[in-house]
């Protein structure tokens, strides 16, 4: 699976510095509608539950969030390995 233009779109407004969590918010429903299934997301899903910026540990700041944004979207474009059962 690619990367959609949903995502690319909310994941780029936090990326440039959104750290509401609205922003937050709108990225979780686009991965919940689009990449429920898919267990490249899975690390970027469980920080967005726990996204609460300022709020320190066991919490996920801003910096955390837009670090698994980024690996999540390196994730999506790279192609899936045929020999794991997800792929």
């Amino acid at each position: 699976m690619t990367v959609s233009e949903r995502l690319r779109s909310a994941a780029s407004t936090i990326l440039a510095g959104d750290e509401s969590v609205r922003a937050a918010q709108n990225l979780e429903a686009v991965v919940l509608d689009e990449y429920l299934d898919d267990d490249r997301m899975s690390a970027l899903l469980e920080g967005l539950a726990l996204y609460a910026p300022g709020s320190g540990s066991p919490y996920v700041d801003a910096p955390e969030l837009r670090r698994l944004i980024q690996e999540a979207l390196v994730a999506l474009a790279s192609p899936r390995d045929p020999q794991s059962p997800c792929g």
